[in-house]
């Protein structure tokens, strides 16, 4: 994950404001923030330290666990949740050691990188933030988030857009 090999932990806070700054240009847009560790904690080895202001706008906030993330068990969100639970911004966890879960790499990996176009970035961070437009993966589908906390599981999945009248219903 770029965000650990950022080579500190001012470059580190710098990617925080720089999420914040993405999450106000974003205010009319749905999205979702994902990443390594604990979102929110103060302790920069552990995950993005972002505050709830940072990431108000966003619909979901997904953590990653495994493979090399350092971190410990997800906090799912707990530096926040109450804002996050007012907000209905929901909180998951993708732990990616877990043999049931599917993470499509192709779709993170091979997707253009649409930060720019949202807000200036300084190129030493680019790698670590990556703006994804769904139909640039799949043209004319959005993505689709179902969650079950009763199950502890979660599926995104693709789905075609339909318009009418040039409204997405």
């Amino acid at each position: 994950m770029a965000y650990f090999s950022l080579p500190s932990e001012r470059a580190r806070s710098d990617l925080k404001r720089t999420i914040s700054r993405l999450n106000a240009a974003l205010a009319k847009e749905n999205f979702i923030c994902m990443g390594p560790g604990r979102w929110g904690s103060s302790n920069t080895d552990l995950g993005v330290p972002i505050d709830y202001g940072d990431i108000y706008h966003c619909r979901a906030l997904v953590e990653l666990a495994g493979q090399g993330i350092a971190a410990p068990e997800p906090s799912l969100g707990t530096h926040f949740f109450q804002d996050m639970l007012e907000a209905q911004i929901y909180p998951l966890a993708v732990v990616l050691d877990d043999p049931q879960t599917i993470f499509n790499r192709d779709f993170f990996y091979d997707s253009p990188n649409r930060v720019a176009e949202f807000i200036e970035i300084d190129p030493s961070l680019a790698d670590a933030l990556l703006l994804i437009k769904v139909s640039d993966f799949r043209p004319g589908c959005r993505m689709a988030l179902v969650m079950s906390d009763e199950k502890g599981q979660a599926i995104a999945y693709l789905v075609k857009e339909e318009r009418k009248n040039g409204v997405q219903v």
